[in-house]
């Protein structure tokens, strides 16, 4: 899975950056980076925003 959307996942599956960084192996603050990367291209206001449209795509924890 590339970067962004395993990362999508996690932050719409509720992680928190330092924990999603430990899993991978990055810093946190790359891990903010890619999500900050993520909000862009989806036009998210807001990281609930994003949540929000991630749910109603069909991402969300299963």
């Amino acid at each position: 899975m590339q970067a962004a959307a395993w990362l999508f996942t996690a932050v719409v599956a509720g992680l928190p950056n330092k924990s999603i960084a430990y899993d991978v192996d990055i810093s946190p603050r790359t891990v903010e980076v890619h999500r900050a990367n993520v909000m862009a291209k989806m036009k998210a206001k807001s990281l609930p925003h994003l949540v929000r449209m991630a749910l109603a795509a069909g991402f969300g924890p299963s």
